[in-house]
């Protein structure tokens, strides 16, 4: 039995090696061509990269599995003590500090811990920040919980692309440069939240104070499926609005009742009116809650409004628009309370991040990775933090895949191996470039 279970093992093993090797089959035919545009280094890194597949492979299945959506306090302090593992073994100073708690209306929720880990690196040496996120938006509850078969050169699971996919493409990386003794030519600081699925509404200070103390900034949430990078970003704001009204019984007393939900629902319609595309704007009741019993007038209710703007100055002006219909009740004696975050400002196409777009286009063309122009994105990271402090932050390094937030997330399997290489040699590139005497 055990032969038998041994045997059945590395049958898996060799089935997984070889749909890796098929999957990245276009990428090698494009390396053979591209070997001339990299240094001997360069072709090193990939190489001892490209040696760990299966243990890459391996190491994203059980990151899939262990859940850390953003309310399981348990599972995000897990998953950070192995982030945190990882990270001391190639030389970091790793603090992993409690997550300061939300606020609500309702009362304040707690938040998983942050990780912040240093290496600190010569005098004049470029200062690299390296920034994600643990959590995810499935919860314990959720049937999705594991890391599928590839199939046609993807495989689903949760946080398999947003953004544990990411994080190790960017181990990966850090790794490969320790091993080839490069990692000491930087300044690196590794930051890594519990709350960016709920807005980074508690890290916010802590990555905004990072960004200001760097030179450049790498965010691994992933690129589009065909390799395209992010270049700007539309900006994000979330509201809640509070009802409450006057409870009555549905028969006997309806004219006494003031309901909650029949407020809240002439404001929601009103509210999604707003939507401007030629503006930029959209707005969506994504969540609603209300009432008690069917035969109860409800005396309260309540909506989280997810907010997205093209231009800074529209966010504030759709939250002053909202205050306004909530200051004008459509159901007299009902009351409305707004809570507003504008939590991710948009993320402009600076000239320095175009210049550092194009650095890592270059790096991707001597690799023959796939690629493709740089795109708008609705989707808010922290990378829009970062760059709103004047940090030039590429904020789309991790593998490529798509279908975030939903059960049909997935990762483009060869990418892995892939956008690691990538990002290692981006730094090097970085790294001998700020050197003295330059390359």
């Amino acid at each position: 039995m055990r032969r038998r279970g041994a045997r059945t093992r590395a049958t898996a093993g060799l089935w997984l090696a070889l749909a890796l090797c098929a999957h990245a089959a276009p990428w090698r035919v494009a390396l053979a061509d591209a070997d001339a545009a990299l240094g001997p280094g360069e072709r090193a890194l990939r190489a001892g990269i490209e040696a760990r597949a299966a243990e890459l492979w391996d190491t994203l299945g059980r990151w899939v599995t262990l859940n850390t959506g953003s309310h399981n306090l348990d599972g995000l302090d897990a998953f950070a003590d192995q982030l945190g593992e990882r990270l001391a073994g190639v030389g970091f100073e790793v603090e992993k500090l409690p997550g300061p708690g939300i606020e609500y209306p309702d009362g304040v929720q707690a938040t998983g811990p942050l990780l912040r880990a240093r290496r600190p690196g010569p005098a004049g040496a470029p200062r690299l920040l390296l920034s994600g996120h643990m959590d995810t938006v499935f919860e314990p509850a959720s049937p999705f919980q594991m890391l599928g078969p590839v199939v046609e050169g993807r495989a689903s699971g949760p946080g398999a692309a947003d953004m544990k996919g990411g994080l190790v493409v960017m181990l990966a990386a850090l790794e490969a440069l320790d091993r080839a003794g490069e990692l000491g030519g930087a300044d690196w600081t590794v930051l890594l939240d519990s709350d960016e699925e709920l807005g980074s509404l508690a890290s916010r200070p802590l990555i905004e104070e990072a960004a200001r103390a760097a030179d450049y900034g790498f965010v691994f949430e992933s690129a589009r499926p065909g390799g395209a990078m992010v270049r700007s970003r539309r900006g994000l704001g979330q509201l809640i609005l509070t009802v409450e009204g006057v409870a009555a019984h549905a028969g006997s007393d309806h004219r006494r009742g003031r309901s909650a939900v029949a407020e809240l629902a002439r404001q929601i319609v009103a509210i999604e009116a707003l939507t401007d595309y030629e503006r930029g704007v959209t707005l969506n009741a994504g969540v609603i809650r209300g009432g008690t019993k069917r035969n109860v007038v409800p005396e309260r209710a309540q909506a989280w409004i997810d907010l997205r703007y093209d231009r800074p100055e529209l966010g504030a002006e759709v939250i002053e628009r909202i205050e306004a219909l909530a200051a004008a009740p459509r159901v007299p004696g009902t009351r409305t309370r707004v809570w507003a975050r504008l939590h991710r400002p948009p993320k402009a196409a600076t000239a320095a991040t175009l210049e550092l777009l194009e650095r890592h286009a270059a790096v991707a063309r001597a690799l023959g990775a796939p690629a493709g122009p740089p795109v708008h994105a609705g989707g808010g990271t922290d990378g829009s933090l970062m760059a709103a402090v004047g940090l030039p932050t590429l904020d789309s390094m991790g593998v490529r895949g798509g279908r975030a937030h939903t059960d049909r997330e997935f990762l483009v399997a060869g990418s892995l191996v892939e956008r690691a290489a990538l990002a290692a040699i981006l730094w090097r590139r970085l790294i001998l470039d700020s050197a003295p005497g330059g390359r």
